[in-house]
């Protein structure tokens, strides 16, 4: 169970030197099983010690969080201490992590009022399965200067890297 990004780093890099197959876990409230290791040649991932709400920019709206972060511990800190509703809300909020809910675009109820996950998310720092760990935060609503590389991240469940 990592706790920074650079142990996540390693983690990956060794498992990807080592044929050693990564299963991310959020707070694996998943259904249908894409959580749980197929054979013993794979790791689970957690990243439950990735729980840190780092800052929250009451101008613009945004808040900066780890992967790791519950769902209503988010809307709840956010709610109560600055008056903002966090634009998704979905059934399993009091167990799914944030990291989670990006890596699957997850929807719930605010989804066709305020947007996909795709349109709500400005950035995102993530890890590549070789370790490399590429900083795409931005604060930017709008940056049309090349490619907007979160988004590959966004819904891909961690098959092209980890959201830390």
């Amino acid at each position: 169970r990592p706790q920074t990004t650079n142990e996540l780093s390693q983690i990956l890099s060794h498992c990807h030197k080592n044929y050693i197959g990564i299963v991310p876990q959020g707070g694996n409230t998943s259904l249908v099983g894409g959580s749980t290791p197929i054979s013993n040649t794979e790791i689970i991932l957690s990243l439950e010690k990735f729980n840190t709400i780092h800052s929250f920019d009451t101008d613009n709206g945004i808040v900066t969080v780890d992967a790791g972060v519950i769902l209503s511990t988010l809307q709840s800190t956010i709610s109560e201490r600055y008056g903002y509703l966090i634009p998704i809300d979905i059934g399993s909020k009091g167990s799914c992590q944030i990291g989670g809910n990006v890596s699957t675009n997850a929807g719930g109820q605010y989804y066709y009022r305020f947007g996909s996950l795709h349109a709500n998310v400005l950035g995102v720092e993530v890890v590549t399965a070789k370790g490399d760990v590429l900083d795409l935060m931005s604060c930017n609503r709008k940056d049309n200067t090349g490619y907007d590389l979160k988004h590959l991240f966004i819904g891909a469940e961690g098959t092209l890297g980890i959201i830390t």
